[in-house]
């Protein structure tokens, strides 16, 4: 019967920048029914249309836009933009997500998948009108930043149209670099380099169609559950809405867990200076969703009222970015915070790897390892508010030592033989935050996480840390801690196949997703436990597309200081990651032999044979 009018339009949209060629393939119904969308789809195509090991600046390499089934419906939070492709930064599969209203245009406008390839010979934008493409010139984007470049797409297309834009450091194949969209940001990992190496500033689409589901007054009905379930639970209903995910930053740092000076500690002395509470008192002076059917809002818009960046106007700061330039940088400056958060974004860069980096270079300079000349004339002492700023701005535009330090934590470790050991970073991917010597589910996760190191994969820390699911030990290591891990990874691998936010997990569970998915798509799941089986063949794709890429079981593994350092303070003072007995339990729960690699029983019992 077909995939129109089951949450999908049914089309795969191929554009080759080289050729200037469009062209239009079916989605097949049975990789959709075994694969979703979002993140299982873009995926799946990533394994089938990659050259093994080719350089991800080639031209060959995809980047693709995936949306899911429930995008463009009502269903709660399903605005995200899926974004896959080869990850310059580290060389595997990256799956980054954006919020806004792009993937639902580009639904609208006829299309499941948008996947690009080839290089342009000059700067250029995808225009995508109700179905129409069009490859034209973008000359005069070129240099722009990310919101000059929105400005100038709505000024000459009309306001319509929903874009997907890179900034500077995107164009100068910053390994950091995001891809954007009204200020939400597909950030880890390197898809705006991608982006940039295709010559290609920016997408703009817009579309009328609506999304059609298979059966509209049972999904109706249950989407309206799921929004109720979101509005009565603590973290989505009021925490969030107030607060944004800073709401946790103090729970986190009196667990121990929240990293402080390049995770040399889990407690920050100044943290309340720095909390959701703080903000929220201070800087903040709106919250918003990421599009009109989201309840949580936890979008906050901050403004600058004194000193040097007075006035600035940034989005955020969020959780993960307090940490990266706050406690993780020893810094309790908000303004600072915000405004770092601000270059970031109009240059088009990662928050997280960026303060990451800079944190990394402050332990540097702490133990004399480099000197102030070498950082044009910048003393990266702890706390420094004014030194974040400066290697931030150096880092976004690529200038100076920025150059060097643009290429991350794990290459500026090579320069310097001695501080391996406290490169904190995961296959080439910066540690996001939370110290995993304090919630050592997450130290897994973040070993064995496809992108490289990352909360968003499967978040124990949410039971470890936050008493979510009726808590978990957070210092617990047995056969129990790494089931947790994996059924939290299957979990949001079908979160982000369907494509929902993450942040619905806070709120709803497997049961309410698979509630909707059903009368959406016409699958005949029986339960969600079907749905979950979803979620670990997409686990195990993208452990196919990595070990084809040259990484195996010498990959899964955390910076020295989490395996041999134990921590100073707090509840798990004494404590290490206790990485080996875990490693191998997962392996085993996973049905991967003893080198991480998947059993063709595995592949199997997966239906993967049927469709790789």
């Amino acid at each position: 019967m077909g995939l129109e009018g089951r949450g999908y339009v049914g089309k795969i949209l191929y554009v080759d920048l080289m050729n200037e060629k469009v062209r239009t393939e079916t989605l097949d119904e049975k990789v959709a029914s075994l694969l979703l969308g979002g993140k299982g789809l873009g995926i799946w195509l990533l394994y089938k249309l990659s050259r093994p090991r080719e350089d991800p600046l080639s031209p060959n390499t995809p980047l693709i836009f995936a949306t899911g089934p429930l995008t463009g419906t009502s269903a709660p939070t399903s605005s995200k933009t899926c974004i896959i492709t080869k990850s310059p930064a580290t060389r595997t599969v990256l799956d980054s997500y954006c919020g806004g209203f792009f993937a639902s245009e580009l639904k609208y406008s006829g299309y499941d998948c948008l996947v690009i390839t080839g290089q342009a010979e000059r700067p250029s934008i995808i225009l995508i009108d109700n179905g129409e493409v069009d490859i034209r010139a973008a000359e005069n984007l070129w240099g722009l930043t990310t919101v000059e470049a929105e400005k100038e797409i709505r000024k000459s297309l009309g306001k319509d149209f929903k874009t997907m834009v890179i900034g500077p450091a995107g164009e100068r194949l910053s390994p950091i670099a995001g891809i954007f969209s009204d200020l939400r940001c597909a950030g880890r990992g390197g898809a705006g380099t991608i982006m940039g190496s295709k010559k290609l500033k920016a997408i703009a689409v817009r579309g009328k169609e609506p999304v059609r589901v298979y059966d509209e007054k049972e999904f109706n009905k249950m989407a309206w559950i799921a929004y109720r379930t979101l509005r009565m639970s603590e973290a989505t209903a009021r925490s969030m809405p107030v607060f944004g995910t800073a709401n946790i930053l103090l729970v986190v740092n009196e667990a121990g867990a929240l990293p402080t000076r390049n995770f040399q500690s889990g407690r920050f002395e100044k943290a309340e200076e720095i909390s959701g509470e703080s903000f929220h008192e201070e800087l903040w002076i709106r919250s918003y969703g990421c599009s009109l059917n989201c309840p949580i809002a936890c979008s906050k818009i901050a403004l600058i009222k004194e000193g040097r960046f007075k006035g600035t106007v940034v989005d955020g700061p969020d959780y993960e970015t307090i940490f990266s330039f706050g406690s993780n940088c020893g810094v309790s400056d908000k303004n600072a915070i915000s405004y770092a958060n601000y270059v970031c974004d109009m240059y088009g860069i990662d928050t997280i790897s960026t303060g990451c980096i800079i944190a990394f270079v402050m332990e540097l300079y702490e133990k004399g390892l480099i000197k102030s000349q070498e950082l044009d004339g910048i003393e990266a002492t702890w706390g420094n508010a004014e030194a974040l700023v400066k290697l931030v701005e150096k880092i976004a535009k690529g200038e100076g030592v920025g150059k060097f330090l643009q290429l991350g934590v794990k290459r500026i470790s090579e320069r310097y033989p001695d501080s391996v050991s406290y490169a904190m970073q995961v296959k080439g991917l910066e540690v996001p935050g939370y110290e995993p010597r304090a919630a050592q589910g997450m130290g897994l996760c973040y070993a064995v996480s496809e992108r490289g190191a990352c909360h968003l994969r499967a978040y124990t820390a949410g039971g470890e840390l936050l008493g979510y699911l009726g808590g978990i030990d957070p210092l617990s290591h047995d056969r129990l801690k790494v089931l947790y891990a994996i059924d939290r990874q299957d979990e949001k691998a079908v979160v982000d196949s369907s494509v929902l936010c993450f942040f619905t997990l806070f709120g709803l569970r497997l049961k309410e997703i698979y509630q909707m998915i059903v009368p959406c798509t016409g699958f005949n799941y029986e339960n969600e436990i079907e749905l979950k089986a979803i979620g670990e063949r997409v686990i195990t794709i993208a452990r196919l597309f990595n070990i084809r890429e040259g990484f195996s079981k010498k990959d899964d593994k955390l910076p020295e200081r989490f395996l041999k350092k134990p921590l100073p303070e707090g509840p798990a003072k004494g404590q290490t990651v206790h990485l080996r007995q875990m490693l191998s339990e997962y392996y085993n729960a996973r049905g991967w032999n003893e080198e991480g690699i998947p059993t063709k029983e595995k592949l199997k019992q997966l239906k993967l044979t049927e469709i790789l």
